[in-house]
C-alpha cells in the first residue's frame, strides 16, 4: 500500500499546515470512483493508522480515509477539518497522562465543530476513560482490540447515508432501538443487539460510572408477551440476589409504558469471546476456568441454573477477572410441574448440554457441561463439537466421542471427560468438585515442574 498526498479543499489552506496522508491503492480504486465521504485517522504510528483506514473501507466502501500524526492533527485548522465527514482518534490511555493531549484536542474540536462525528479507539482504557471521552464529545468509543466490523459499519452508516426523516420512520413502523428514552439515562452508544433487546452504554447522574443499559421494547417490531416480561423480571430478580464480584452487579431495573430496562455495570474490556480471538495460554485458560467455576458455585448455591454459559456471557475486567452476565435464560430449581418445561430449550447450540436438547430439564450439571465446552475451546483453540447446521451440532453433543486435547495438555483430559460426559450423573456433582479436581491437576503439574528443575540443576 502506498501513501499519497491528499488534496483538500483550500478555503483557508495555509502553506505551512501539514497535509494529511491518503492511504490509497491505485489498483483498487481509480480517482473517478472515489468514495463519497472522507474520514481522518489520527495516531503517531503509521501502521496502526493504515490498519484502521483499511478497516473503515471494509466497514463501508463509500468511505475513504486520510491519516495524520498527532502533531499534524493539532496543526490542522478548523476550516480544513470541515472537509471531513468524521475524525477517528486512536488514543493511548496507558499511562494516563499520555491521553491528555488527544483528549484536549477532542474537546477543542468538538467545541468548535459540534456536528463533526469524532470516534475514539482506545488502547489501555477502561470504563472511566470511556466516560471521559464521551463527556468531552466523542460520538462513539471502542477498545481498539475488540472493534466489531458490523458495529463499526452501523456507526458509520449515517455518515454516508443520513437516517430517514421521522415521518418516514413512523410510516415504516419505526425502530424503537434508535432513540429509546429512559428517564434519568443518557444513551451514548449501542453495544449489542438481539432479536428482543438492545444494550447501550449509558450515563446516569446517580452512578459514578457508565452502565450497560439493557432495553426491551414492550410493543416494538413484535409485541412482548407476558411470558417475556416475566423472563425479563426474573433476570432482574436473580441478579439482585447474586451479590458477588464474579456476577454482574445490577444497578437498576424497571418497566415504563414503552420499555423494560436493566442497568448493569459496564465492561469496556469486552468478553471472553473477544479475548479468545487470540490464543490463550494454558495458565490463563486454567485461571479463567477456575473463575467460572467459582461464579457457578455462587449461582448454584442460590439454587439458580444459568443455562446459557458461553464466552460472550463472560465479561473481562481490567484486572483480568471474569464476570458472569445475562441471566435471561436462567431458571430457579422449582418443584416438578412448575414453570420450567423440558421442551423450553434455550442456550447456544455450541455450548448447550445434551439433556437441554432432549426431554430433560438441566440442573447445575448442565452448566458444568457448558463450562467443559469453554475449557476445551480455550485449551485446544477450537470447539469440541461443530456441524453444518443446528441438527448436526445438537447430534454431536448427544452422540460424538469426546475429542482429545493436544498431547501437551493431556493432564486436563480427565477433567474435560468428566465435564462433557453425556450422562449428567457421570459429571461432577457440583462446581466445588470441579474446582478440587482442577487444583489437584495444577498441584501435580507444579510438582512435576519442580522435579524437572531439580534434575536439570
Amino acid at each position: 500500500m502506498t501513501i499519497q498526498t491528499a488534496t483538500l479543499p483550500s478555503s483557508a489552506a495555509a502553506p505551512t499546515t501539514p497535509v494529511p496522508e491518503r492511504p490509497r491503492d491505485p489498483a483498487v480504486r481509480a480517482p473517478s470512483t472515489r468514495a463519497t465521504s472522507l474520514c481522518l485517522v489520527v495516531h503517531d504510528e503509521m501502521e496502526l493508522r493504515l490498519r484502521l483506514a483499511g478497516l473503515l473501507r471494509r466497514a463501508n466502501p463509500r468511505l475513504d480515509a486520510d491519516t495524520v500524526t498527532r502533531a499534524g492533527f493539532d496543526a490542522i485548522s478548523i476550516d480544513r477539518l470541515r472537509a471531513y465527514s468524521c475524525v477517528m482518534l486512536i488514543i493511548e490511555f496507558s499511562p494516563p497522562e499520555a491521553a491528555a493531549g488527544p483528549l484536549a484536542c477532542l474537546a477543542r474540536v468538538h467545541e468548535q465543530l459540534p456536528d463533526l462525528p469524532i470516534f475514539v479507539f482506545a488502547r489501555g482504557g477502561n470504563e472511566r476513560t470511556a466516560a471521559r471521552a464521551m463527556k468531552l464529545g466523542a460520538s462513539d468509543y471502542w477498545p481498539i482490540y475488540s472493534v466489531v466490523l458490523g458495529e463499526l459499519a452501523s456507526a458509520l452508516q449515517p455518515i454516508v447515508e443520513p437516517p430517514p426523516s421521522n415521518d418516514m420512520s413512523r410510516a415504516e413502523g419505526g425502530d424503537r432501538w434508535r432513540q429509546p428514552e429512559i428517564a434519568g439515562y443518557t444513551l451514548m452508544k449501542k453495544i449489542a443487539q438481539s432479536s428482543v433487546a438492545a444494550v447501550y452504554l449509558a450515563r446516569n447522574s446517580e452512578f459514578n460510572q457508565p452502565v450497560a443499559l439493557k432495553i426491551q421494547a414492550i410493543d416494538g417490531g413484535t409485541v412482548v408477551s407476558q411470558a417475556e416480561r416475566a423472563r425479563f423480571t426474573r433476570e432482574c430478580e436473580i441478579l439482585s440476589r447474586l451479590n458477588h464480584r464474579s456476577i454482574a452487579n445490577i444497578l437498576d431495573y424497571g418497566i415504563t409504558e414503552e420499555y423494560l430496562y436493566l442497568a448493569l455495570e459496564y465492561f469496556p474490556c469486552g468478553s471472553l469471546r473477544d479475548r479468545m480471538k487470540h490464543p490463550i495460554s494454558e495458565s490463563d485458560a486454567v485461571n479463567y476456568a477456575r473463575q467460572i467455576g467459582e461464579a457457578l458455585q455462587i449461582v448454584h448455591a442460590a439454587r439458580v441454573i444459568h443455562r446459557d454459559l458461553k464466552p460472550s456471557n463472560l465479561m473481562l475486567t481490567d484486572d483480568n477477572r471474569l464476570v458472569l452476565i445475562d441471566f435471561g435464560s436462567a431458571r430457579t430449581q422449582l418443584t416438578p410441574g412448575d414453570e420450567s418445561r423440558p421442551e423450553d430449550c434455550t442456550g447456544t447450540p455450541y455450548y448447550v448440554c445434551p439433556e437441554q436438547t432432549a426431554d430433560g430439564e438441566p440442573d447445575a450439571r448442565g452448566d458444568l457441561y457448558s463450562l467443559g465446552i469453554v475449557l476445551f475451546e480455550m485449551l485446544a483453540g477450537h470447539l469440541p463439537y461443530t456441524g453444518r447446521n443446528l441438527l448436526e451440532i445438537l447430534e454431536a453433543h448427544r452422540a460424538n466421542t469426546i475429542p482429545r486435547l493436544p498431547e501437551r495438555l493431556q493432564a486436563y483430559q480427565p477433567i474435560v471427560n468428566r465435564l462433557l460426559a453425556k450422562n449428567p450423573q457421570d459429571r461432577y456433582a457440583d462446581a466445588g468438585q470441579f474446582l478440587d479436581a482442577l487444583d489437584a491437576v495444577r498441584d501435580e503439574l507444579n510438582s512435576r515442574r519442580l522435579k524437572n528443575v531439580h534434575r536439570s540443576a
